[in-house]
């Protein structure tokens, strides 16, 4: 049975709530547990495939290509006995659920946390050939920093430089990801180098977007496949671990939910300083916490269906069509929109495809005009490329 026909019903202060259990959104050790299946450092610890690990200093998957992926009946079957626990049975295998479906790749931990930070590293701090001199790192550290102005408050942190990628969060990470890091690597990382990365950026961008995730998956997998394959060339076998592996599965949880930020980590990290806010000791901070959420509850809350129009640098630019953005200035009596337009907006990269298929275009000469918000279509930002450009991004992510 899909994960969207599983329905349970639930007992609330005499009320009865019709719960659907979507899916289940953790890091790849708690799913294990949940799961009661081998850990990812395990020989059979792919949840999505059954490849077999091989030994390169850790655990790594060298295969690509024609993988045997698992499906509902071949894990509640144990197809694989070595890839799970002897006497142990998920109590999630009770409810008519897709035990593959249900338990999708999590962006926030195997992507921005994970492959990203992955490639960080040795740019920044490796012994490798793949080490940044001291003079690019500042550079790159120096066009993070010219950035942070441009950032707009719908992010919650401003771009960090490498010098502190230790203490880097995973909002961080997929700011750079998806947004900053093609601007500051640009001319900077070895061709090579920044070619493969693009291959990594550009399909995160489409499988965070509902829109191109559904008219571009298949492009977005091949980059997929052409990344983890070239990451071996590039930096050794052992560069293939699970959270690099795990790349040739993300698509297909992408297409299933409508895109990754349907099923990632963020929503629920985002709400994490709340829940701390109302535990005020280590006693009973369930009880605390449930207190505290009925409380809230019994407070009428008022909600705007439309969010405002922010006039103030750098909240201020919208995508207005796909060769056009604007920078809102001011409302006018009328209630209209004093804006200043950038209508001859043209691609930022080829390379591995037309940027403008993302929403990366280069701005060009702009004139005042007045606009309905009607005309307003998404939030994007504009940054400084460090060449007296503008390049205007589209945000792709869940803004919410």
């Amino acid at each position: 049975m899909l994960y969207q026909d599983v329905f349970h019903l639930i007992m609330w202060h005499e009320t009865t709530l019709s719960v659907r259990l979507r899916c289940i959104t953790c890091d790849t050790p708690a799913k294990a547990m949940l799961k009661c299946i081998k850990q990812f450092s395990g020989y059979c610890g792919c949840d999505e495939c059954t490849q077999k690990g091989n030994w390169e200093g850790r655990i790594t998957y060298q295969q690509v290509h024609d993988l045997t992926l698992r499906n509902n009946v071949s894990f509640r079957e144990q197809h694989q006995p070595e890839h799970h626990h002897e006497n142990a049975v998920s109590p999630f295998s009770n409810l008519q659920i897709d035990m593959i479906k249900c338990f999708p790749a999590d962006y926030m931990h195997q992507c921005c946390l994970g492959v990203m930070r992955k490639m960080l590293l040795p740019w920044s701090q490796g012994k490798s050939g793949h080490l940044l001199s001291p003079a690019q790192l500042r550079e790159v550290n120096q066009r993070l920093r010219n950035l942070r102005s441009d950032i707009p408050h719908i992010f919650a942190r401003k771009p960090c430089s490498l010098e502190e990628l230790e203490r880097c969060k995973a909002t961080e990470s997929r700011q750079f990801m998806l947004y900053t890091g093609k601007v500051v690597l640009r001319g900077i990382l070895p061709e090579t180098l920044y070619s493969h990365f693009m291959a990594f950026s550009v399909a995160l961008c489409i499988l965070v977007s509902p829109h191109l995730t559904q008219t571009h998956n298949v492009y977005a997998h091949e980059l997929l496949t052409y990344f983890v394959e070239q990451g071996r060339h590039i930096y050794g076998k052992e560069f293939l671990v699970y959270n690099v592996h795990s790349l040739l599965h993300l698509t297909a949880d992408a297409t299933t939910y409508g895109s990754l930020d349907k099923c990632s980590a963020f929503a629920f990290e985002s709400s994490m300083h709340k829940l701390k806010k109302m535990v005020r000791s280590g006693n009973h901070v369930l009880v605390q916490s449930t207190k505290r959420l009925q409380e809230r509850s019994q407070i009428p809350v008022q909600t705007s269906e439309e969010k405002p129009i922010q006039l103030k640098h750098p909240n201020n630019v919208y995508i207005v069509s796909p060769t056009s953005c604007c920078e809102v200035l001011e409302r006018t009596n009328s209630g209209k929109l004093l804006c200043r337009v950038f209508s001859h907006l043209t691609s930022y990269l080829y390379e591995p495809c037309d940027s403008m298929i993302y929403g990366a275009c280069v701005c060009g000469p702009s004139k005042m005009e007045i606009l309905d918000k009607t005309n307003l279509q998404g939030r994007s930002m504009i940054l400084e490329d460090g060449h007296g450009r503008k390049v205007v991004f589209s945000l792709l992510h869940d803004l919410d």
